[in-house]
């Protein structure tokens, strides 16, 4: 939201969906540093953080709030997310991650728009901000934005 001082956000990191994948969002650091930021809180889905090493316990001791995929998806300002929104498969509620994330919501995501336009187009359709990392120019001035270089460099290919 527009001119919303950080103290009134809450940032959400579900577990991600997609088959196989073990990548998760943000690191026990990360949920620090936000805090440490302002954030009024950060919640993460129990789980979220297993595939890649990380334990619910490292999150929590960060000060994450450790809660549901419905919860994080729905409550959240900031939803960041790996993947780009997923069909459930009738793992959780709704048939679709966009069907739990309310409007106003920014979702920050490696979206790949190219490949999915229908998703960009039902994002925008519900009022969803967007940030596609992996649209981010790989140049000097935007490094500090360059998450395909993190994730190569921390967890393998890409």
């Amino acid at each position: 939201p527009l001119g919303t001082p950080y103290k009134n956000l809450t940032v959400g990191i579900p577990k991600e969906i997609f088959p196989n994948e073990k990548r998760v969002a943000i690191t026990p650091e990360n949920v620090k540093l936000l805090l440490k930021k302002g954030f009024q809180s950060v919640k993460v889905e129990e789980g979220a953080g297993i595939r890649a090493q990380f334990t619910d316990a490292q999150y929590i001791a960060a000060g994450a709030t450790i809660t549901t995929h419905a919860d994080v998806l729905s409550t959240s300002n900031i939803v960041l997310k790996v993947r780009a929104p997923q069909d459930t498969g009738g793992q959780v509620r709704g048939e679709h991650e966009l069907d739990l994330i309310r409007p106003g919501t920014v979702v920050i995501s490696f979206l790949h728009p190219a490949q999915n336009g229908e998703i960009i187009r039902a994002m925008s359709e519900r009022g969803l901000t967007a940030f596609a990392m992996d649209q981010i120019p790989r140049i000097s001035r935007a490094q500090v934005f360059d998450a395909l270089r993190w994730v190569c460099g921390e967890g393998g290919e890409y």
